[in-house]
């Protein structure tokens, strides 16, 4: 038989008492079931509530297929006893804020963009609705926060009904079933925003529009041909907007611009940032060229290399240079900050590199791999690459004289 559920009618009850009325398990955990009760169960893109029975945490609530609504505990309580149950309030109310706001922002899309709410989830720090819209620009992302936002400061009513199937057609519903049911006869529960929004739903709301505070959309991306919105209410859109606006504040006075020139001061930086660094790949690969005639002199002989630091890019690179320098083989390594090895060898050595390989990796501690002429590694530390490095010197120092 179904739990009866009385945050239905008054989300606002979070202390109560209540009688265990059986235990149970939810995924492997201990779980009570209530005679009655006010915690709301997941379900509808909402999150569970959170709370207390007695002294013992409420971790979670699931109802079952039966619609029996079971409470997730720490410890198991015993069925008969009669508990003091406390819903969280803060958790409780954020999502009423949320979820009241949803449905204001899902009839906003489709009063001013025509475009209807394909799913929503309720998390517990952002939310989301997928909207069947092929793409919006802020322009229409801020009508339609305007109009959900005037229906918030608007403080309508949020009333709640309880019809049966005959009933809907009296309804003009946004979102029509399917539907939360509860009690007898499978009655439908039908929540009505007055001349904005009528919906099929089973959530947890606030009594006025008002409660919600604010409704503040994020950002949103294309997905399987709809927009997903991420969205805010109430306490997380002055949340959201407090940090939002410490960073942009902060990082303004830092190079002493104003809020509004950030944005444009941030791509001259980056576009100044991106040629700085073409440039500089430039200037390393000449130093590189230059380090590697040095290196291998004239007449050309063999390099050997090992550096503290040099970055791994330019550890391969420094041994491909001294081969175009005339070097007939070259072992290069680094310690830092990705301590590799690399060997090499010009076509005209018959030497196959890649026999030398599984070696290589022992030492090393690490992986690699490579060609018959050019070889690399990774290895696990500073140590090992120096290892590794004095093995294949002199391994290759030792085939190549034979």
């Amino acid at each position: 038989m179904a739990s009866e559920r009385l945050y239905y009618d008054d989300p606002y009850t979070t202390r109560f008492e209540a009688t265990i009325a059986a235990g149970g398990e939810q995924g492997g955990r201990p779980a009570v079931e209530l005679a009655f009760t006010y915690f709301y169960p997941e379900s509808g893109g909402q999150e569970a509530d959170r709370g207390r029975l007695d002294r013992v945490p409420v971790l979670d609530v699931q109802a079952d297929e039966e619609g029996r609504v079971w409470h997730v505990v720490e410890t198991r309580l015993d069925p008969g006893q009669v508990v003091a149950a406390e819903v969280d309030w803060g958790r409780r109310f954020d999502f009423m804020q949320q979820h009241t706001g949803q449905h204001i922002l899902s009839a906003a899309f489709e009063r001013a963009a025509g475009a209807a709410t394909r799913s929503s989830h309720l998390g517990d720090e952002r939310s989301s609705i997928e909207i069947e819209v092929a793409d919006v620009g802020w322009n229409t992302v801020r009508d339609i926060e305007s109009a959900a936002n005037r229906i918030v400061w608007e403080n309508r009513p949020v009333a709640h009904h309880w019809v049966d199937e005959q009933e809907l057609g009296r309804f003009a519903l946004r979102k029509p079933p399917p539907r939360e049911r509860a009690g007898a006869g499978g009655r439908i529960r039908i929540v009505e925003i007055p001349e904005w929004d009528v919906s099929a739903c089973g959530g947890t709301h606030t009594r006025h529009t008002g409660e919600v505070g604010a409704i503040k959309i994020l950002r949103w991306e294309k997905v399987r041909g709809n927009v997903r919105f991420e969205f805010v209410c109430g306490a997380r859109a002055l949340d959201d907007h407090a940090w939002r606006t410490e960073t942009l504040v902060d990082a303004a006075r830092r190079h002493t611009l104003k809020d509004r020139d950030l944005l444009a001061h941030l791509e001259r930086a980056v576009s100044e940032r991106d040629e700085l660094r073409k440039r500089l790949q430039d200037l390393n690969q000449r130093l590189l060229v230059v380090e590697a005639r040095e290196r291998t002199g004239n007449p050309p002989r063999p390099v050997g290399d090992f550096a503290e630091q040099r970055p791994r890019a330019d550890v391969r690179q420094l041994a491909i240079q001294c081969l175009e320098a005339g070097a007939p083989w070259a072992v290069v390594g680094a310690a830092s900050p990705e301590p590799t090895v690399v060997a090499a060898r010009a076509k005209q050595l018959a030497l196959d590199l890649k026999a030398l390989v599984p070696e290589m990796l022992v030492k090393a501690r690490g992986r690699g791999g490579g060609s018959p002429d050019l070889v690399s590694v990774a290895a696990a530390d500073g140590a090992a690459a120096r290892e590794t490095w004095q093995w294949m010197l002199d391994e290759i120092r030792a085939r190549a004289a034979t």
